[in-house]
């Protein structure tokens, strides 16, 4: 396995849960459990297919008791999805300029769906800024749309699980070694 990419996968998650705890200070936001998110994701105004993935945290107006499957009924009218995206580079402001981040199709799909009820929280955790501390800027679809110099499309492709067929142009073993396919 390719060390410096488990590494920067490690270096990733860890933004990422500093991010998050940066943002659960704030008592509006909540993190749900799977089940809930399905629970709310099937409640929304929303077609087509959507996954858990598709938001990392919800936020209501103030602060309220654990949202569960249970209490989602008394919360749902109110509730915002929250996207997040995190970065330890240095940010100067809540302009945000330079900040680079990736998205899934679902991610900006769901945006358009829900309008203002889907935020992305773009998190800068790192104290070289104005602010002297890591900040975070709740942000609706349309002002990422206004704030985004180019966007490009990648795909991430996951081979089946379940190959029979060992089907292959040229199989490569080593260095020099080659076996023909």
């Amino acid at each position: 396995m390719d060390e410096t990419k488990f590494g920067k996968s490690m270096s990733n998650r860890r933004t990422e849960n500093s991010a998050l705890s940066l943002l659960l200070q704030d008592l509006r936001f909540q993190v749900v459990d799977a089940p809930t998110k399905l629970r709310i994701i099937e409640a929304l105004p929303v077609k087509g297919e959507w996954g858990a993935q598709t938001f990392d945290a919800v936020m209501t107006p103030e602060p309220t008791e654990p949202i569960t499957a249970r209490t989602l009924d008394r919360h749902l009218e109110r509730l915002r999805l929250v996207e997040m995206k995190s970065t330890r580079k240095p940010i100067k402001d809540a302009n945000l300029n330079g900040f680079f981040f990736g998205a899934t199709e679902r991610e900006y799909g769901m945006a358009a769906a829900l309008g203002d009820r889907y935020l992305f929280a773009f998190i800068v955790m790192n104290s070289a800024n104005i602010y002297g501390r890591p900040f975070a800027v709740l942000l609706r679809m349309d002002e990422v749309v206004q704030r985004t110099q180019a966007k490009r499309t990648q795909f991430q492709v996951n081979f089946r699980t379940h190959m029979q067929d060992e089907s292959y142009t040229e199989l490569v073993i080593g260095s020099g070694t080659q076996i023909e396919g």
